[in-house]
């Protein structure tokens, strides 16, 4: 069933939450992951078997959203697919990602000069969404992909974006859980003010394995034409090959282009 693979954790938020709207998602989740390999549509068996909701309530939703253009139905099968509505939505998202277009030769750039893999990330809440990666010539298994979803407090792109984000982010990551993904994440508010401190002095992050173990990460941020940090882009590789002594140097290479970036993006910050 598609909602118990992908829920994403539980937040102290997360109760006041419609749980008649949450079904509908996972309904229209449903439908949009069967959409992918059934053009021609899916029937509502399918989309409760996918979705682990009723058949009954599949119909209710899929009605609701019908009303609005997100899903349509076949009137010779009756099978359903994504509406025309959701163009609109994609759009919107599609506006934010212009960002990709103008990173992406420095992106490509960078990860040359440094013979490693290049991400950039955009901040979503209280994570970073990854949308743009290059590959290192060299290969190294990583798990990061585009769409994937990660905290900022254990992230080097992520602490990139908090060390100069408004303080109100700084304590909502800050009050929600510290999970330990290896044995170097930082797990406690104090560490990680303490981490952020030092960014802001030397203008990059470092990400020690704290997400991935054995993988090393420079990251700088990308500030807009207000100077907010709305993304970040690293450097990324394994510690063997990135190592201490040479982190200051890739530091230096994710901070000069992240100011190329960002001057692209209309910023004139001066907080590198």
């Amino acid at each position: 069933m598609i909602h118990n693979n992908n829920r994403t954790p539980t937040h102290p938020t997360d109760k006041i939450a419609s749980s008649t709207v949450v079904k509908a998602m996972y309904v229209l989740q449903a439908l949009t992951v069967l959409n992918r390999n059934q053009p021609e549509g899916a029937s509502v068996s399918e989309i409760s078997q996918s979705s682990g909701e009723s058949p009954s309530s599949v119909c209710k939703h899929l009605a609701a959203f019908q009303q609005f253009g997100m899903v349509e139905q076949d009137s010779q099968t009756d099978k359903y697919r994504i509406g025309t509505f959701s163009l609109l939505l994609a759009s919107i998202v599609m506006g934010r990602m212009d960002i990709r277009e103008i990173a992406a030769p420095y992106l490509k750039q960078l990860s040359e000069q440094a013979g490693e893999t290049v991400h950039l990330v955009l901040l979503e809440g209280i994570h970073v969404v990854y949308i743009d990666k290059v590959e290192s010539a060299r290969t190294i298994r990583m798990h990061s992909q585009i769409g994937l979803r990660n905290p900022l407090y254990c992230t080097g792109v992520g602490k990139a974006i908090l060390a100069y984000a408004p303080d109100s982010l700084v304590k909502q990551v800050s009050h929600e859980p510290f999970l330990r993904f290896t044995e170097t994440t930082l797990y406690t508010q104090e560490l990680l003010l303490e981490d952020l401190a030092a960014i802001r002095i030397r203008g990059y992050a470092i990400d020690n394995g704290e997400h991935e173990a054995d993988v090393r990460c420079v990251a700088a941020p990308l500030f807009n034409h207000r100077n907010e940090p709305i993304a970040a882009i690293s450097i990324s590789g394994p510690e063997w090959r990135m190592k201490a002594s040479m982190l200051t140097e890739a530091g230096q290479w994710v901070q000069s282009t992240a100011q190329e970036i960002s001057a692209k993006l209309g910023s004139t910050s001066s907080q590198f």
